[in-house]
């Protein structure tokens, strides 16, 4: 059984605890709290999980103290730089995890790198699966959520990272955790590693595949295949006429870019290599997100360079005083959010859910017998509200990450109280339904 399946197992027997407790309809903290019988020894799987280095560094912080679990990596491309996770289960587990410590050993391409002893760096408690709704609605209701959770992981401190020039192969992770208890050797994990030159090569042969590729990358990045990404984008012509579609792409794979300073540098190459809109939207994806052109610009004609000169400025999606384009900015931070899976975007994201009394003033007009026939900031603002509140109930029902992001802002001190309660109303609030009988 894979490690992400076991997790899964393990935390849904706690899920259905919970469960059992709203039918029946207790408090599930007093449900839980009740003693369960004998204590439960620490045991450490022999399984692990391996994650971007980002879920660590980037994610965990900004996660509720019991989150999702995240994804083991089925792919490595160059500069991409990957973490062990050690799981455990039992009484006490965090403790325990705290007084080990894990040594790794990576070999890929006759290359070895060991690591040796150190403690794990962040441990982090998991969720029962399918608990983000029942957290939704006893949140909804004002019930204190019961902090359940059967299994931790503990991240390695060291990392390993994909050569930049790396060709295609298999790294081998092999690692060993110093207990309290004396040395437990974990299980070997190989996973495939492809150059930058295979992944660029893998077109894209559907629009359903391309949709999955964007809605998974902040759990399996493939920057490798961000050209292919910008080739199937262009050849798209009627999509790419959509309304945002153009800002969109572009802040999704300008943010993925900027994660993996190798897979850029290749981009680059490559858009330089082409013609037409293909070269014109690549170069303009890599000037919004930060990176030097000028190299490129001057291999290209007076007359292209004269034509890039005149390129779209793409709206700052962080900037909510211009509301014209509120439906493009929000589309715009949930593409960053993809690319990434940082909360900066998710957070500007819930800043609009502030506008709820623009949305009620718009919604009794819309009601009333002089409907408003004119757009006005206050409208942009109402709609915004809406499409924000909609597309976050809809994050945290489908994205694990999302969610956690969701319940950490909701217990923020930061977060306004007025934003706590839209957040808390995410899946009752009529306000965020109107979209689905459009």
């Amino acid at each position: 059984m894979k490690s992400s399946q076991f997790l899964a197992v393990r935390l849904a027997e706690c899920g259905l605890l919970v469960c059992a407790a709203v039918v029946a309809g207790q408090q599930p903290s007093e449900a839980l709290s009740k003693p369960s019988g004998k204590p439960v020894p620490v045991k450490i799987e022999k399984q692990v999980m391996t994650f971007p280095e980002s879920v660590v560094t980037e994610q965990w912080p900004h996660t509720p103290k019991i989150a999702n679990p995240p994804e083991n990596l089925k792919l490595l491309n160059p500069g991409q730089c990957v973490r062990v996770g050690v799981i455990a289960i039992g009484d006490d587990r965090d403790a325990y995890l705290g007084k080990s410590q894990l040594s790794l050993r990576f070999e890929f391409a006759g290359k070895v790198q060991s690591n040796a002893p150190q403690a794990l760096a962040a441990t982090k408690q998991m969720k029962p699966e399918g608990s983000d709704m029942i957290n939704a609605a006893l949140n909804y209701a004002g019930v204190p959520l019961p902090g359940v959770s059967s299994a931790s992981i503990g991240a390695s401190a060291a990392s390993w990272c994909v050569p930049d020039d790396a060709q295609d192969g298999m790294v081998t992770i092999d690692s060993e955790l110093e207990t309290p208890k004396g040395l437990k050797k974990l299980q070997t994990v190989t996973i495939p590693v492809e150059s930058l030159e295979t992944g660029s090569k893998r077109a894209f042969k559907s629009g359903e595949e391309f949709e999955q590729f964007t809605m998974q990358y902040h759990y399996q990045p493939e920057p490798a295949r961000l050209f292919p990404f910008l080739q199937y984008f262009g050849a798209d012509e009627k999509f790419r006429n959509q309304t945002g579609a153009l800002e969109t792409s572009a802040a999704f794979i300008g943010s993925a870019l900027r994660a993996d300073p190798a897979a850029a540098k290749d981009f680059t190459t490559r858009v330089a290599s082409q013609t037409g809109f293909t070269r014109a939207f690549g170069l303009l994806i890599l000037l919004n997100a930060g990176f030097d052109i000028d190299q490129v610009l001057k291999t290209m004609s007076d007359d292209d360079r004269k034509r890039f000169a005149n390129h779209p400025v793409l709206p700052d999606p962080f900037d909510f005083s211009h509301v014209e384009d509120i439906g493009t900015r929000l589309d715009m931070l949930w593409s960053i959010f993809l690319a990434n899976g940082q909360l900066a975007p998710v957070r500007q994201i819930v800043s609009a859910l502030a506008w709820h009394s623009d949305w009620e003033d718009f919604d009794k007009a819309r009601q009333s017998a002089n409907p408003p026939k004119e757009w006005t900031p206050a409208i942009g603002r109402a709609v915004g509200y809406g499409a924000a509140g909609w597309a976050l109930g809809s994050f945290q029902r489908t994205d694990p990450l999302a969610a956690d992001y969701i319940e950490d802002l909701i217990s923020a001190p930061d977060t306004p109280d007025v934003v706590k309660t839209e957040l808390k109303g995410l899946a009752t609030n009529p306000a965020f339904r109107w979209q689905d009988k459009k």
